[in-house]
């Protein structure tokens, strides 16, 4: 395994920050982790659409602060991990988040709770059924892809709703012949509903580890995996969803149709009210201050 040692930018921040590399499902991967002295419990960070971990440097040092570890997972494919590896799905990302928990147990010996935001969220929630070591489960959006609604997630209009699935199932025709063509974010989710924030589109624009565009190998997953666990009673931990009310990607409304569907041993719904999709990036200090205590209870509890 490959491990790269120490990256601290303030000598006064009590937080060390490390970089991991290890194999997950035949892949290698990398782990970013922020960590504190004695930290009480450990959270699992997945990123969300072509990002990495270390985009939410401000967010995950606050938890890391605030009394938690961090373990961030750069998925197969992107951000700090290897490019060579050129298909691979949702559900190796679903893998890469298990061997994230994995290292996350080996190495702090502490109650694990996984947060993912939007595509990330996603994973996580799947992960609440996956994997019986996770005590919780925070996830900012979830998508059940079975609801024709879910089309209003999408940049394609809502009137198109009753073709949605079998769109899917023609969409996943052509990825079988052009599993290597690629398309911008901006094919599938509408651009200007995820952040009015200037700063978050500066900062992508800068970012060298911004993954561009996607295959439509991966892309055929991503609109075709049911995660029926989430409906049938699989899922064995608390989940807590994480909403936005002013979110034009993911709206109040379809997050509280999800939450319906969703069954759980303990599920709530936490709310914020920036009208901004990537919040975890725009209000960190905000998103931190009430994250952090629920985590740390829902692991103690």
């Amino acid at each position: 395994m490959g491990n790269y040692m120490h990256i601290i930018p303030n000598a006064a921040d009590p937080v060390e920050y490390y970089e991991q590399e290890i194999g997950s499902g035949g892949a290698r991967i990398v782990l970013s982790v922020w960590s504190g002295k004695s930290p009480s419990a450990v959270i699992v960070f997945i990123p969300a659409t072509m990002v990495h971990p270390i985009f939410y440097e401000k967010l995950l040092r606050g938890f890391a602060r605030a009394g938690l570890a961090v373990v961030g997972l750069h998925p197969v494919g992107h951000g700090k991990s290897p490019r060579d590896v050129k298909r691979y799905t949702i559900s190796d990302i679903v893998q890469n988040g298990r061997d994230a928990v994995s290292y996350a147990i080996d190495r702090f010996h502490l109650p694990v709770a996984v947060m993912g935001s939007s595509q990330g969220g996603i994973v996580a929630a799947a992960l609440g059924y996956e994997d019986v070591r996770i005590g919780a489960v925070f996830a900012h959006n979830i998508v059940m892809s079975e609801l024709s609604e879910t089309i209003r997630v999408t940049r394609f209009p809502v009137w198109l709703r009753f073709l949605y699935h079998p769109g899917i199932f023609i969409f996943s025709l052509i990825a079988r012949v052009f599993p290597d063509a690629t398309l911008p974010v901006g094919f599938y989710l509408s651009v200007a509903r995820i952040s009015e924030d200037k700063s978050f589109w500066e900062a992508l624009k800068r970012d060298e580890l911004f993954l561009r565009r996607y295959s439509l190998h991966f892309l055929s997953s991503l609109f075709s995996t049911r995660f029926a666990g989430l409906t049938d009673g699989s899922v064995r931990c608390p989940v807590y969803v994480i909403i936005d009310k002013g979110d034009r990607l993911f709206t109040e409304a379809y997050m509280k149709k999800v939450f319906d569907r969703l069954a759980a041993p303990h599920k709530e719904i936490i709310a914020f009210n920036f009208c901004d999709h990537m919040l975890m990036y725009t209000h960190p200090e905000e998103v931190c201050g009430v994250l952090a205590p629920k985590i740390i209870n829902a692991l103690m509890a």
